[in-house]
């Protein structure tokens, strides 16, 4: 049982990950502002020309591993730094921050929950 629901959050996890990596390149959904400190932080990534490119290639390709049940503890691991940085900014500046939290942060939680023995033998 604990297969199929690994399955499903690793899927929806991992399909918005693909879904919001392309569409930082092809612009499809216009993003809802979400404050004036999330705009300005993104505004600021967006500028550089090398941060937001880089997250959302990112975003693209471990997604797209998740997809394909392909290297998951190593994309699991490659999502945290940017997972920590999307909660906090909508946990902390966005007062509406379980439309953000709600369909990301706690897939990804499930599945650090799920993977977490194989995450461990990662740092020992």
């Amino acid at each position: 049982m604990s297969e199929y629901i690994e399955i499903i959050f690793r899927w929806a996890f991992g399909l918005q990950m693909v879904f919001w990596g392309l569409n930082g390149f092809f612009y499809w959904v216009k993003i809802p502002p979400s404050g004036p400190v999330i705009d300005r932080f993104v505004e600021a990534c967006v500028e550089t020309k090398f941060i937001m490119p880089i997250v959302k290639l990112v975003e693209i390709f471990f997604g797209a591993f998740l997809l394909l049940g392909f290297a998951v503890p190593l994309s699991l691991t490659v999502f945290a730094p940017l997972i920590f940085v999307i909660t906090g900014l909508h946990l902390f500046h966005n007062p509406k921050h379980w439309g953000v939290l709600g369909p990301i942060t706690i897939p990804y939680l499930v599945l650090i929950f799920l993977h977490g023995g194989t995450l461990l033998r990662l740092v020992h």
